[in-house]
């Protein structure tokens, strides 16, 4: 094994040398070179910082779902002990942590060496100003996020072994994501939060697979072991080929996006940085579909520790070659020059964007702004449940069209808030802004719950045995959580989903939302989350015709406070955020006063309407308490009320 990954770390390097070499990003500056330790430690330490994430990332996510979490201790009755994949893969992931935390400081002050054009030295006057660079500087800030997201991962990693503790490890890692997007060429294109919301996927997507791969070559003899038996190196290859396909997809696709970022046009690639865009494509092609043709093949026969090793080897190097690729076109320069034009309007300086035209009948249908985050998501959203629908028809159980028109319904509504005209005009008018936000919080939530989504996974995912988390446990921690119990219930539901709607317009975070972009992706996230949690109250299957009552008198309830929210903006004599508002050099439209009272409609048309409807389709469902409509959960047919 050590002298695999001494060879697969010679062949990266290898890899590396010949992209920067051929690229000439290493090339000595005419003016302010920083001097050869900068520039090859650099791209090296880039190189060994990603490859270190991502086996960070992915020793703590194969720990949290993919791998067995405990095996039964024979003749212990049902004590069971640590799984020894288990055990390797948080070690993995503490010692990944740990070198990606030191890559991460060590590309601190080589970055800044880069950005002065100066030697790194121990002078009082390169230290003191690396300060600055660290608290005042964007790159500076975005590295140092980086390195204390990994220091604090790596201490997690040794310390914490519970499901929940590990599960927020991983999300305190997976977070060092946010900073990083925000580097990179992507930053300096016109439509910034796109690039940045492209990159953070293609950082996700590849850090995840390159990772997993080889923290799956580092379990692969303990997982083929006799003593853990054969049926774990499957189940984990299987869970982790669902996890590499995803994967796959983020990257390629975001790196399509990404690379027409970035370009220009066809004639960019007759250039070193196309030859290494092409080189890395081919690679990426390549891996995808010899990682399928892998894993397809393992499975299908006994994983035996030869067989797993013989078809990981290559994949593993490929993968190297890929991110040494990957790091090389972040330090060439793109054939199109991608540096930002000053902000020199109020509009783009507050938003980033030139102030859009006023907004037309025809604009609401022709004007997009597209935030790929949310595009991934519905994408993916819409893949798992046609695939599980289709695969549940299959069994003869049947799954109403009704359902997946009211999901598929909701996913176009959430693409069309988040990329339509309203992600242009949210941040202009008060009265769109309020339109998207009650939109994500409401219509597109019911709409998805309509699609019953939890009864088809239910129906189709298995419960795990080994300790691991998959779907159905996580739904069950959840519901029999205090928090999860609590809110099942319609008016605790309710209550909450009213209070974000209020702390948010009516405290700071409604400013943090409007000036950052990952306060927006958190707005847009938040209102999602809690129209969830209030949907699935709403919604769920009654026991009784009591409950019924309940959750329509609940829905009825918030539609009230939203008409007297109606009312309190129509009359309100202020304007909110008037820094933000009143700021935008907007010439056209109603003033912001006139427009944050005319939000009143918009509050009634996404807020209380869909509310009103909601509650008349649960009353109507009252009358239709006590019939059947076999449907399946856990492969069992029930009651379409009752289940």
């Amino acid at each position: 094994m050590a002298a695999v990954y001494i060879g697969i770390g010679v062949g990266t390097l290898a890899v590396l040398w010949v992209a920067l070499g051929s690229s000439g990003a290493t090339a000595p500056r005419e003016v302010l070179d920083p001097g050869v330790l900068v520039r090859w430690g650099l791209p090296l330490a880039t190189t060994v910082h990603h490859l270190a994430m991502g086996i960070t990332w992915a020793g703590l996510v194969f720990a949290t779902t993919v791998v067995p979490r405990s095996t039964p201790v024979p003749g212990a009755g049902q004590t069971r002990a640590e799984h020894p994949a288990f055990a390797r893969a948080m070690t993995v992931a503490a010692a990944a942590a740990a070198v990606w935390t030191l890559a991460a400081v060590a590309i601190i002050v080589l970055s800044y060496a880069d950005t002065i054009g100066a030697p790194v030295s121990g002078s009082a006057e390169f230290t003191g100003q690396l300060g600055y660079y660290v608290t005042r500087l964007i790159p500076g800030q975005a590295w140092a996020v980086t390195a204390v997201a990994a220091a604090l991962t790596t201490t997690l990693a040794v310390l914490v072994r519970s499901p929940a503790a590990v599960a927020a490890t991983a999300l305190v890692a997976l977070a060092a994501v946010i900073p990083l997007s925000q580097l990179g060429h992507v930053a300096g294109v016109d439509d910034h939060n796109g690039a940045v919301n492209a990159l953070a996927l293609h950082l996700l997507g590849a850090g995840i697979w390159t990772g997993g791969i080889i923290v799956l070559a580092l379990l692969a003899p303990l997982l083929t072991a006799p003593a853990t038996g054969h049926g774990s190196a499957r189940t984990v290859l299987e869970r982790f080929s669902a996890l590499a396909g995803v994967a796959f997809v983020l990257v390629a696709v975001s790196g399509v996006i990404n690379t027409v970022y970035r370009i220009g046009g066809w004639d960019g690639l007759d250039s070193g940085y196309g030859a290494l865009v092409i080189a890395k494509t081919i690679a990426t092609v390549a891996l995808g579909v010899l990682g399928y043709l892998n894993r397809r093949a393992i499975t299908a026969g006994t994983p035996t520790l030869g067989r797993v090793w013989r078809l990981i080897t290559v994949e593993v190097f490929i993968l190297c070659a890929v991110m040494a690729l990957g790091v090389a076109l972040a330090r060439t320069p793109t054939p199109v020059p991608l540096e930002r034009q000053p902000d020199i309007t109020p509009a783009e300086i507050l938003t980033g964007y030139l102030l859009p035209p006023p907004l037309s009948f025809s604009g609401w249908f022709t004007q997009w702004r597209v935030d790929w985050l949310w595009i991934a998501v519905a994408i993916l959203a819409a893949c798992l449940y046609l695939g599980g629908a289709r695969h549940l028809r299959r069994t003869g159980a049947p799954w109403p069209v009704a359902r997946t028109a009211a999901f598929l319904a909701g996913l176009v509504l959430l693409v069309y808030v988040t990329c339509g005209a309203m992600a242009l005009y949210a941040p202009i008018l008060f009265s769109v802004h309020t339109a998207a936000h009650l939109l994500l919080s409401f219509p597109v939530p019911l709409l998805l719950i309509a699609g019953a989504p939890g009864r088809l996974a239910a129906a189709l995912v298995p419960v795990r045995t080994d300790g691991s988390t998959g779907w159905c446990e996580l739904a069950a921690a959840w519901r029999t959580s205090r928090a999860g119990a609590l809110l099942a219930h319609p008016a605790p539901a309710g209550i909450l989903m009213l209070a974000g709607l209020g702390v948010f317009y009516y405290t700071p975070a409604f400013a943090v939302a409007l000036h950052t972009h990952v306060g927006h992706e958190l707005m847009n996230t938040t209102a999602v989350a809690l129209g969830l949690i209030f949907a699935t109250a709403a919604l769920a299957a009654p026991p009784d015709r009591r409950a019924v009552r309940t959750q329509a008198l609940v829905l009825l309830a918030v539609a009230t406070v939203l008409g007297i929210w109606v009312v309190f903006t129509a009359l309100s004599p202020t304007v909110i955020q008037p820094e933000w508002f009143s700021g935008l050099g907007r010439d056209w439209g109603p003033s912001p006063l006139a427009d944050q009272q005319s939000a009143a409609h918009s509050i009634l048309l996404a807020g209380v309407l869909p509310l009103l409807a909601a509650a008349l389709a649960v009353l109507a469902r009252r009358h239709q308490h006590g019939t059947t409509d076999a449907t399946v959960d856990r492969g069992t047919p029930k009651d379409i009320h009752h289940g």
